[in-house]
């Protein structure tokens, strides 16, 4: 099921060094001046690692909105190796700076590829939602899972922790970015790695229902 989910777990893990960590943040405006924002914050699976980010999903999220007539112009602070940890230092800073009105919070893979204490990062995440939600923002949580190899315990527990985030904050859940990608090496690039420009379209098919409820209210 996993085919090279392992592969791809890992750059999200190694990319610091591949990229230097550098922060990848762009504004989008729409053609009509949206006041509306959209956070996305996430590691390098929302970076557009490997390929223009005009081709990201991101980008195409922006895309769709314009094309939908949602006022709202995206806002992109991925960094890529990104912790939970680490998101939650600059969580205050980025929304202070942008005030979105919807966060898309994709974090926690790089914790359970390390083998930290899930219970830390549930509560990483966790403080992010609800500083968020205190700042204003509406928050889509986006689920993410780790190779078996880890163990089924320990990766069924993974899983397990945005589920309960979700019901325990009473914010919806992305089961699984990655849904559907498993046995299709064609939207992988030719690194083996990463989701190439035509799994781009894939992630936000994934995204998109659940962001469209929020959106709508």
């Amino acid at each position: 099921m996993f085919f090279r989910l392992r592969s791809i777990m890992r750059v999200v893990l190694l990319s610091p060094f591949l990229l230097g960590l550098s922060c990848l943040i762009f504004i989008t405006t729409t053609a009509y001046a949206a006041s509306n924002s959209i956070l996305i914050y996430g590691d390098s699976l929302s970076a557009a690692y490997g390929i223009p980010q005009e081709l990201g999903w991101v980008s195409l999220l922006q895309q769709r909105l314009e094309g939908q007539q949602y006022p709202f112009r995206v806002i992109n602070a991925s960094v890529s190796g990104e912790t939970s940890s680490g998101g939650l230092s600059r969580l205050s800073a980025t929304l202070n700076e942008h005030h979105p009105n919807i966060v898309i919070l994709e974090l926690g893979a790089n914790d359970g590829l390390r083998g930290l204490p899930l219970s830390v990062m549930k509560d990483n995440l966790g403080q992010m939602i609800e500083q968020s939600k205190r700042s204003g923002a509406k928050v889509l949580l986006i689920g993410m899972k780790i190779p078996p190899n880890y163990g089924p315990k320990y990766s069924q527990s993974f899983t397990q922790k945005y589920l309960q985030l979700s019901q325990e904050l009473k914010v919806p859940r992305v089961p699984f970015m990655l849904q559907d990608m498993e046995n299709r090496p064609e939207l992988i690039q030719d690194d083996g790695l990463h989701p190439n420009v035509q799994g781009q379209p894939m992630i936000l098919e994934n995204i998109w229902p659940q962001l469209k409820l929020i959106l709508k209210k």
